[in-house]
């Protein structure tokens, strides 16, 4: 990074300008919700997983801590959407701040939506096949997730400090590891429909729903991973 767009970069961080350094704090504090959320939705995988005298209780209060986690990134993005209402950041980042910041809150509304899903899916069909898809393809999305979260947290307390190439590197292996998930759901996808006629509609259907919703809330990491790059390629090349 030439030293014209370090200096600019670095004065758009400074605690001079507020408000930007405020936006990527409340980003920071959002991401970790979903971090969090994450790991307990992997503990809830388990605890299926299990399917011991307790599992039942786990996976429900695993549910209610994401649902509490869910709250609490609302009050974040709240309190973010006034200060841009406010004039915090200039103009021209707006929209693209707006956008980061709805997409995180994708990251975290979708956590919340698996954990209501894997409840259902293990209340009402814990079955084998589903405990069987649950300990495979869905607990290898849910770590591959949470490693493309860990680098996205990465990139955004070092965008001050890192160069412009470097940042360009970890989005790509942000997106490198969405695209194994993509890989993982075609195949869990062709495993689903290859057993489709020894399945119920119910276990059809929470499979797939999960397959699907894990694969967006990748796309929403990867997503807010390349506007952060567009956002600091503005300040030069």
């Amino acid at each position: 990074m030439s030293r014209i767009i370090k200096d600019l970069w670095g004065r758009i961080l400074s605690p001079l300008i507020v408000g930007e350094k405020e936006l990527l704090k409340r980003l920071t504090m959002h991401l970790q919700l979903s971090q969090r959320a994450l790991e307990i939705l992997e503990g809830m995988v388990l605890s299926a997983v299990e399917n011991n005298s307790i599992s039942k209780a786990k996976v429900s209060e695993g549910m209610r801590e994401i649902a509490a986690l869910e709250r609490e990134g609302d009050e974040i993005v709240r309190q973010a959407n006034y200060e841009l209402l406010k004039g915090a950041i200039p103009a021209t980042t707006v929209p693209i701040a707006d956008a980061i910041l709805n997409k995180s809150d994708d990251i975290l509304d979708g956590i919340h939506i698996l954990s209501r899903e894997l409840k259902r899916t293990y209340t009402l069909c814990g079955t084998e096949h589903v405990r069987e898809f649950l300990s495979e393809e869905f607990l290898e999305m849910i770590r591959i997730g949470k490693e493309a979260l860990k680098n996205l947290l990465e990139i955004v307390s070092s965008l001050d400090t890192r160069s412009f190439s470097d940042i360009r590197v970890m989005v790509m292996g942000i997106q490198k590891l969405e695209e194994e998930v993509d890989d993982i759901k075609d195949s869990a996808l062709d495993k689903l429909y290859s057993n489709a006629r020894e399945l119920t509609y119910i276990e059809f259907f929470s499979i797939m729903s999960l397959i699907f919703e894990m694969d967006d809330v990748l796309d929403s990491i990867k997503d807010i991973a390349h506007m952060l790059l567009t956002l600091i390629s503005t300040y030069g090349t």
